[in-house]
């Protein structure tokens, strides 16, 4: 009986109702509404999407970024935009509008890009449960698929102070390749409560502006859909255990003990002494591992 160990942040991973209903980041395949968890001592949390030509050579396409946050009141939802011309508030900073993009090389990792560096406990004072983003394509450019673009999400020690119109990429916390053919897309939120990134991956043909603010005005749609999805949608843990079940494996409690793991985390110091190994959390390569 083969041992399995299925890490309980899977829960927070829900399973898609078609393969094709997924984001792409990073060699991993994450349904819309589920949940990565941030380092619970995380300060500052930078959101950003960034750019470039899709030949890496310098151009002038020109992608806005705007953020919401957004508090639950007995009278409904209460929302705050922060964007380039709005670019600072006491608990979040805009970079400033940038309409243009350098060179990029893909290992260097230096790109263009806007971002919103979040103090995320003093948005928690102000009574915001939820921080979003979107990115809008303004111009030189029809549509994703006709450029290099990521949003992502990086932690910051403190908000900024200089002025940069650049991130490195390679250095992110979590990312998206962004891709098709829209104009407008909201990738992600912050649950300042939970301390958690929530997967959004919503595009849109917009092309009149940012849409955050309709994106934000949709929030009780988005919170059975995204927000609170793992309430009404089967988690990986869920299904994974059962599958264990079904097909006589032995479920352990301790990571050690595995001889297959099932997790988003790496363990890469246990597996090297493992016969079986997986970190990630596409359904398909996990459930082909176990056969």
């Amino acid at each position: 009986m083969r041992k399995v160990f299925i890490d309980e942040k899977l829960k927070s991973y829900v399973v898609p109702s078609e393969m094709r209903n997924n984001s792409k980041a990073e060699n991993k395949v994450f349904t819309p509404g589920t949940r990565i968890p941030l380092d619970k001592n995380a300060k500052v949390v930078r959101l950003f999407t960034a750019w470039a030509t899709k030949s890496g050579a310098q151009g002038n396409i020109d992608v806005d970024l705007g953020g919401a946050f957004i508090k639950e009141t007995p009278a409904g939802l209460v929302m705050e935009q922060i964007a380039y011309y709005n670019q600072s508030a006491n608990y979040a900073v805009h970079s400033g509008d940038f309409t243009s993009c350098k060179a990029f090389d893909p290992e260097v990792g230096e790109i263009t890009a806007e971002y919103i560096d979040v103090d995320l406990a003093k948005v928690k004072e102000h009574g915001f449960k939820y921080v979003i983003t979107a990115e809008f394509i303004f111009g030189r450019a029809k549509d994703y698929d006709d450029m290099q673009a990521w949003s992502g999400v990086q932690l910051l020690t403190d908000l900024r102070t200089e002025k940069k119109q650049s991130v490195n990429i390679n250095n992110s916390l979590f990312k998206v390749k962004l891709g098709g053919a829209y104009q407008s897309h909201t990738a992600l939120a912050i649950d300042v409560e939970t301390m958690e990134i929530v997967i959004l991956d919503q595009y849109s043909e917009e092309r009149s502006g940012i849409n955050v603010g309709s994106m934000a005005q949709k929030m009780n749609e988005y919170k059975k859909l995204y927000f609170n999805a793992s309430e009404f949608s089967e988690n990986l843990y869920d299904l994974l255990g059962m599958y264990c079940e079904a097909n006589d494996f032995l479920q352990v409690a301790k990571v050690e003990d595995a001889e297959i793991i099932c997790s988003y985390d790496d363990y890469k110091e246990l597996a090297a002494n493992q016969s079986m190994f997986n970190v990630s959390n596409n359904l398909e390569n996990i459930i082909g591992l176990l056969n």
